[in-house]
């Protein structure tokens, strides 16, 4: 490289440092983290409230599941949502448990003396309504954690246990059917020969003879007819027999899918996929004490209910803080309407 080409690229670098010099970094830096948090804030304070709202939603929902399932004619008679009585109710606990988060704060701030005097009655309400909730919460996963396989499973059994007994019922008939081609094969060959004795009497009409179907051609008719009915007699006896098989085999079949049927409401494998396969990890096990099962269940259930309660608490709670104000103004400081009248 020529010396004036360094001279030039020293130049530059000196100009660049310069300028840097010159500009306040730490100036832009807080310039881009104000602006960041301009931005972020707003956007994950209104998030937050959202999740609050979505909490309330869901409790709501798990809620309604199962008041629905508590009260089923109920929602059988009543063909709009609006007029049925658990939407009702859950709509009624919900925004009533909302509301008592707001009012709490709000009082607190404006520090009225008669909210203070029933302070206990509405925070004893709002406790009624988050164990409400989580009662609600605990039926809700019971009812859908409990044995969530139980139909999938029940018939992946039960058709492995028709598909043997199917064959067995298969070789069975096989095996009876060999009976009667057996037993009946002397028969089919005596009829047989009847048969052909009552032809050779016939032909004694093409001779002109006075024997024609005379007494060997009923001797051989009559002796036909005995054998049929021996026939007959041998192939309902054999069907019989396997009627009998038959139903002693169906009787098995039921007796073995009824026997799963009991094993599988106390069995892993009918259990939540996920759950199942946690305690079959702890346990180093396939199968697991059911105990273990419900107080899972149980403790996801509390985890999730108090999960959600705390956000609707929290959100809420936020959103009294910071707009406390509008609630005090157009609710709380209500003009006093005893002044005016006596004014």
């Amino acid at each position: 490289m020529k010396k004036s080409q360094k001279n030039t690229i020293k130049i530059l670098i000196n100009k660049v440092l310069s300028v840097l010099k010159r500009i306040n970094l730490r100036g832009i830096i807080d310039l881009l983290i104000s602006a960041f948090f301009k931005i972020f804030v707003p956007i994950t304070y209104v998030a937050f409230i959202l999740a609050g709202l979505f909490s309330a939603l869901v409790s709501g929902l798990i809620e309604y599941k199962v008041f629905a399932e508590l009260f089923p004619k109920d929602m059988q008679n009543d063909t709009m949502l609006l007029f049925s009585i658990p939407f009702l109710i859950v709509v009624s606990f919900e925004v009533t448990k909302v509301f008592l988060i707001f009012l709490d704060k709000a009082y607190q701030q404006s520090k009225n003396e008669i909210y203070l005097e029933n302070q206990v009655y509405f925070r004893s309400l709002r406790v009624v309504l988050i164990a409400v909730s989580i009662v609600s919460t605990l039926l809700f996963s019971f009812y859908n954690l409990h044995n969530p396989e139980y139909g999938n499973v029940l018939s992946k059994v039960s058709q492995e246990i028709e598909k043997d007994f199917d064959k067995q019922i298969e070789l069975l008939n096989a095996n009876y059917d060999k009976q009667i081609k057996q037993q009946i094969e002397p028969l089919n060959q005596e009829i047989a020969t009847y048969n052909g004795r009552m032809k050779t009497e016939e032909g004694f009409k093409f001779q002109g003879r006075q024997e024609f179907r005379g007494p060997r051609y009923e001797e051989a008719k009559r002796l036909r007819k005995e054998t049929e009915d021996r026939r007959e007699q041998v192939i309902i006896a054999i069907n019989n027999l396997r009627n009998k098989d038959i139903a002693k085999l169906n009787d098995e079949k039921n007796r073995r899918i009824e026997e799963n049927k009991n094993e599988l409401k106390t069995s892993s494998a009918s259990g939540n996929k996920m759950l199942s396969a946690t305690l079959q990890v702890v346990n180093m096990d396939s199968e697991f004490p059911q105990i273990q099962y419900i107080l899972i269940i149980a403790f996801f259930s509390l985890l999730l209910s108090f999960g959600l309660e705390y956000i609707i608490w929290a959100a809420f709670t936020v959103l009294a803080i910071n707009h406390t104000n509008i609630f005090i103004s157009k609710i709380m400081e209500q003009p006093d309407y005893d002044d005016d009248i006596s004014e």
